[in-house]
């Protein structure tokens, strides 16, 4: 048998058509680190060397770099976009990596439904960017020495007007989190029904911390995404678990999760109360009228998301438990029905067994 051979520049059936929809799902780790290296090389050389750094490099110093002994501060600005356009893309393609080459494979081992597989990955490629979330607000926490014990002061310098780089840097890497997760859906071929509860998710995520960042409520807020991507961790592990079939595990997986949420919520609340009235002592002097109303904006967005989030838990944890009831009910019925059916299987062999007998018996006589 002659195999045929492909011809240079002929197209093998499997292969897509270059910058079509099925080639950037396939290439989008390769296509978006490629544009990565490309801003990255521009650091190199001289006459794009401030350009590339306007997206990699931390900008916005307010500070005399002269002076060594000055610690670098930072402030907010137009800059900003480019570094959180840059690291989105880097989260995509982290992202991208990850999936191809940890959760898809482990999906195909466990033989996943196409259903199950999308929400394996989902959930999955989402939980190391959480604990990546927790322990790097912990280590910029504990570099500011705000931990382990000395979080009241979080509160005394709050709201700041500049930063330092460890911590603008990462509040920068934190909102390009939560923007690399909108063309995220595109990657992962989200179903286009499934698209607007997303992006609403999504935007009431990005809005709080957005205005944490422009108000200067970083630090506070930086011990809320501890809380919250905490419980987050639970709540992706317990759907991983679910997804993969291991049913009894995730149903204690989501017990735990339960309750690191309300404990979440409820201290989010907490704190975002104890910031409000912080900020209100401040007004004779510390802070202008306008950014308190700015600051006040945006705790009261925040708390108001708790208070949604705590609506749609108590609903689904009540949805489980008529699903629970209208399980146990049908296993009951089903239950009851072998129970009748044996009970009617004995009744009948004990009716031939005497329909028997007595046949017996009238031949004897005869």
């Amino acid at each position: 048998m002659v195999k045929s051979v492909k011809k240079p520049g002929q197209k093998s059936e499997k292969d897509p058509p270059i910058f079509s929809h099925e080639y950037l799902l396939r290439n989008q780790a390769d296509l978006v680190s490629s544009a990565c290296l490309i801003i990255m090389s521009g650091l190199l050389f001289k006459n794009t060397r401030a350009l590339a750094s306007k997206f990699c490099v931390v900008q916005h110093n307010t500070t005399n770099i002269s002076d060594p002994d000055i610690k670098a501060m930072y402030a907010i600005g137009r800059a900003d976009i480019c570094m959180v356009l840059f690291y989105s893309l880097l989260c995509i393609a982290v992202h991208a990596v990850e999936n191809e080459y940890f959760w898809e494979k482990i999906g195909r081992r466990l033989h996943l439904s196409k259903t199950r597989m999308s929400e394996f990955m989902e959930q999955g490629s989402t939980m190391p960017f959480h604990i990546a979330i927790v322990a790097g607000a912990v280590y910029v926490l504990y570099r500011e020495k705000f931990l382990p014990f000395n979080l009241g002061e979080l509160w005394t310098l709050s709201p700041v007007t500049e930063m330092t780089m460890h911590l603008k840097f990462y509040w920068i890497i934190v909102i390009a989190f939560v923007v690399h997760q909108y063309p995220e859906m595109y990657f992962m071929r989200v179903k286009q029904e499934d698209m607007p509860n997303k992006i609403i998710g999504y935007t009431a995520y990005l809005i709080p911390i957005v205005g944490a960042y422009l108000t200067g409520l970083v630090y506070p807020a930086t011990l809320i995404l501890i809380i919250h991507c905490s419980a987050e961790v639970f709540k992706a592990l317990s759907d991983v678990v679910e997804s993969s079939g291991k049913t009894e595990i995730s149903q204690q997986l989501y017990k735990v999760w339960s309750v690191a949420f309300v404990i979440a919520r409820n201290s989010i609340a907490a704190i975002t109360t104890i910031t409000f009235f912080k900020l209100k002592s401040k007004l004779s002097g510390e802070i202008t009228p306008m950014r308190f109303l700015a600051c006040f904006a945006v705790l009261a967005i925040l708390l108001s998301l708790q208070v949604y989030l705590g609506f749609k838990f108590i609903q689904t944890i009540l949805s489980w438990r008529r699903q629970a009831k209208e399980v146990a009910l049908a296993q009951k019925k089903a239950e009851n029905f072998w129970q009748q059916r044996k009970e009617a299987n004995k009744e009948a062999k004990k009716l031939r067994a005497e329909k028997r007998a007595a046949k017996e018996a009238a031949l004897k006589e005869d």
